[in-house]
């Protein structure tokens, strides 16, 4: 089998009613030969790894899908969908990552969290990206959050259409909307892994990590990420002060360990400039035209999935 081009890792606990929309959201894809999925649960109690078992198809957990291919007995059922899979306790969301590229094969890595989706096109225009831009290393893309009661689109985010040499490194704002990222597992190792003290800002601490190395972000002028409003959520769900509380620490310990403080504020000029840029390169018009178009219609009108 030929080397995944991109490794997706979906961490999941006690997420079984949704855990099947995400799943299917990657093998759906369209050029999904080229992506391996890896899921790591942390030993949940419901359904959860009933609905990982049905896409393993026999595969042992802790066992990779390359296994499968030299057992004679596990080939005798269908070929497991999933490359790898676990369910064990863990250290929290982002232990369960970076858990999960440990045994990533592909040249890409990328998260997706259970309860969320990728939307049809992503594996496709990603792909197409990196053959065009062969010096890329860390590609973004944009996303829309709907309501998991509705199906509705609540709101679309989009980013800018490009990322201008003179906001990289350390005064560019990151324009990240979480799981859109796709990054070389090259430079995860270089990097290093993902910040297991962290369980809120993980991903706004490891985003600035890489523009603080320099990493120029190219983006995927593509709707990629689906996220998901519902109560349980961790980022939109029931916030309780001690929860806003822990945020904050998070925040203020990344920013100040890294030297960080980036401000979307009028008086920073740099803000002012990716203002600027963001008229200059048609992406906030880009921005209304996908708001208009979405919000407040079904996302079934996008996908049939969710």
């Amino acid at each position: 089998m030929a080397k995944p081009l991109l490794s997706i890792v979906i961490a999941n606990y006690n997420y079984g009613r949704f855990l099947e929309s995400a799943i299917q959201s990657v093998l759906s894809q369209d050029m999904s030969d080229l992506t391996e999925l890896i899921i790591c649960d942390a030993a949940s109690t419901d359904n959860s790894v009933e609905v990982i078992k049905k896409y393993a198809c026999g595969l042992p957990p802790n066992t990779s899908r390359e296994i499968w291919k030299d057992n004679l007995e596990l080939r005798a059922s269908a070929a497991p969908r999933i490359s790898w899979w676990c369910s064990e306790k863990d250290g929290g969301q982002s232990a369960a990552f970076n858990k999960g590229f440990s045994h990533a094969k592909g040249d890409w890595i990328t998260w997706l969290n259970a309860d969320d989706i990728l939307l049809p096109g992503t594996i496709s225009a990603f792909a197409r990206l990196v053959e065009k831009v062969r010096e890329a290393a860390w590609v973004s893309g944009n996303m829309l959050s709907f309501d998991s009661e509705t199906g509705k689109i609540v709101r679309v985010y989009w980013g800018p259409n490009k990322h201008p040499p003179f906001l990289h490194g350390r005064r560019a704002f990151s324009a990240v909307f979480g799981p859109t990222t796709f990054w070389r597992k090259s430079l995860y190792n270089s990097i290093g892994p993902i910040d297991e003290n962290l369980h809120y800002a993980m991903d706004t601490e490891y985003w600035a990590r890489l523009t603080l190395a320099g990493v120029s972000q190219v983006r995927l002028n593509h709707v990629c990420w689906g996220f998901r409003i519902h109560e349980q959520s961790k980022t939109l769900g029931r916030q309780t002060t001690s929860i806003c509380d822990k945020r904050a620490r998070e925040t203020a310990y990344w920013k100040g360990r890294l030297g960080y403080d980036f401000k979307p504020r009028i008086s920073n000029l740099w803000y002012l400039l990716w203002a600027a840029w963001r008229v200059i390169d048609g992406s906030w018009i880009k921005r209304y035209y996908m708001r208009k178009k979405w919000e407040g219609r079904s996302l079934r009108l996008i996908c049939n999935y969710e």
